[in-house]
């Protein structure tokens, strides 16, 4: 029998649509507050990573607070105040990795000068003139001529010893900020170095008024001292530097400028002028490492030994003085203690591998046994394992030893894993510089310009030196690359001169030329564009402008051994 359907009441059917209204309101809400959720959570997220990360680096934790940072950039990815806090943060400990966090911050949010200018500032303080001369240049003329941006301008004109920049911008700044009198200190400072006498003697003069507000006092003694040593103007030196000494604020710092006086200048005997420092030295790690480090300066490291041999084992073990222990093993020679300390982290987590294989390799090069020196000291490479502490260990050893040879390879695995590591880098280059080794130049700046690519300086390098190394006439990837450039920033002489040389080297000779004299007498007339100008001015047989460049660069010693072949050939094609 077939059983006929049950018919429900009107009530269940009622509460059956209840539910499923009220289901679908649910969901929509849910919907409708998914996102402000993931938001406020993300935000959550991200506040408390940096929280973190701030206590870990306050801890020195550098491992744990790149992950929490790390955490903090992911929560909220492309956040410029993320980015600018993370960028503070690392600024605090000098980590590099802070430069392409400004870099970042500058593409994502270009319109605040604040960006740039942190940006200048961070490349200053890691030496990376370069990086600093480029952050400037992506400034619009509005930002350049803000507060902020004027400062950056200001330390860079210093950093270069520009010193007439450096006195227009403080003029500048001091438009701007008339009542701001810690300008006025620095601008008078500045201007003991014109060398105009009357403009020196108004700044002497406004210095010594500053010098009498305590306020002042303190900076404007130490400037004063150093402008009179740097003039070896010792009686007005001793005077200063009595004068410092006095002063209830001296550090041990000022106290030991006015031992190197007696020292050097009054010939006081050692023990008489150590005797007058003693006193001024406070029981604390900072004071132990300068006098450490003063006492190897003057040639008395075995004084330092025995000296820190009477401080605590809390003084002892304190980080800095731990560094200043290790600068008096090397001082002494004492490489069986230098490595027991290099073993316990005084420069780094090491492998303790590292260290042995390290001082192996010194060994066999006591020795005088070459071969077996190369095989250790490869070895100790492969135990490193591209650890950032471990090669730079092996590239100070080296550089300490004298080894050129061996400081290579660390230094390039340092430089090729290790992209913010400007210094490697530099120092690498200016190395294949020396012995004139361009392939390997091209090769360097090849792989950071992959690293970076929005930087123009990486660009502009690599095509020059592509360029540079293989002669073609056909259009390549480098030649676009300059065009690109000139057209992105017509005035800038060096892409001027990059693109003129492109087109002389694909035989467009005439368009090389109208480009080539776009550029001002003087920027014609620097050294180091000399064999690309010829080369151009040749191209279109223009001999009286080749031998006027060729005059320019005679004596000049730094060509690249293709930068004298260009030139040659461009005298050739003339005659």
């Amino acid at each position: 029998m077939q059983l006929l359907p049950r018919r429900g009441s009107p009530r269940r059917k009622a509460w059956i649509i209840r539910y499923v209204i009220a289901g679908g309101v649910l969901v929509a809400l849910a919907w409708v507050a998914l996102p402000p959720a993931q938001r406020t959570y993300r935000e959550w997220k991200k506040d408390r990573a940096l929280t973190q990360a701030e206590a870990f680096l306050a801890r020195e934790d550098y491992s744990n607070a790149k992950l929490a940072l790390d955490v903090a950039l992911a929560a909220k990815p492309g956040d410029p105040q993320t980015l600018r806090v993370a960028a503070n943060l690392l600024e605090q400990v000098g980590a590099p990795e802070v430069m392409a966090l400004r870099r970042r911050l500058v593409q994502i949010d270009p319109d605040p000068a604040e960006n740039h200018a942190a940006l200048v500032i961070s490349a200053l303080r890691f030496d990376d003139l370069n990086a600093a001369r480029d952050a400037m240049r992506g400034m619009t003329p509005e930002q350049a001529n803000e507060p902020p941006a004027l400062r950056a301008a200001l330390a860079y004109a210093q950093a270069t010893n520009n010193l007439p920049m450096a006195d227009l911008l403080y003029e500048r700044l001091q438009a701007l900020e008339p009542d701001n009198e810690n300008l006025q200190v620095l601008h008078a400072t500045l201007r003991l170095n014109n060398p105009t006498p009357a403009v020196r003697a108004e700044a002497l003069d406004q210095l010594e008024t500053f010098k009498q507000d305590p306020r002042h006092s303190l900076f404007v003694l130490r400037q004063l001292l150093v402008d009179a040593m740097t003039r070896q103007e010792m009686d007005r030196a001793k005077l200063l530097a009595q004068e410092l000494r006095q002063d209830p604020r001296a550090s041990l710092e000022d106290h030991l400028h006015r031992a190197n006086l007696a020292l050097n200048i009054e010939n006081q005997p050692f023990e008489d002028v150590f005797g007058e420092v003693l006193p001024v030295v406070e029981a604390n790690p900072a004071d132990t490492a300068a006098l450490l480090r003063w006492l190897i300066l003057v040639g008395e490291a075995n004084r330092a030994q025995s000296w820190l041999a009477q401080q605590s084992d809390e003084i002892k073990s304190d980080p800095a003085v731990l560094e200043a222990r290790a600068d008096l093993a090397i001082a002494q020679s004492a490489w069986d203690r230098l490595a027991q300390l290099l073993e316990s982290g005084v420069w780094g987590p090491v492998s303790q591998d590292t260290v042995r294989l390290a001082f192996s390799a010194r060994l066999a090069a006591q020795r005088e046994n070459p071969t077996l020196q190369s095989q250790i000291w490869n070895e100790a490479l492969i135990a490193a394992s591209n650890r950032l502490p471990d090669l730079t260990l092996l590239y100070r050893l080296a550089s300490i030893w004298r080894w050129e040879n061996q400081a290579e390879a660390p230094l390039c695995s340092i430089a090729r894993n290790f992209p913010s590591r400007s210094w490697a880098h530099q120092t690498l280059f200016n190395v294949y510089r020396l012995r004139g080794d361009t392939e390997n130049m091209q090769a360097l700046i090849g792989s950071l310009r992959l690293t970076d690519q929005t930087l123009p300086r990486y660009q502009y390098d690599w095509a020059l030196l592509s360029m540079l190394l293989r002669e073609r006439t056909a259009w390549t990837e480098e030649k676009q690359t300059m065009q690109t450039l000139h057209e992105s920033d017509p005035a800038n002489a060096y892409y001027a001169t990059g693109y003129a040389f492109a087109l002389a080297q694909s035989d467009r000779a005439e368009e090389a030329v109208e480009v080539a004299e776009q550029l001002t007498a003087t920027d014609q007339a620097l050294p180091e564009r000399t064999p690309y100008l010829a080369f151009v001015y040749a191209s279109a047989m223009r001999p009286t402008m080749v031998d006027q460049l060729v005059a320019n660069a005679e004596g000049f010693p730094n060509f690249l051994p293709e930068e004298s072949r260009l030139l040659q050939e461009a005298r050739d094609m003339v005659r």
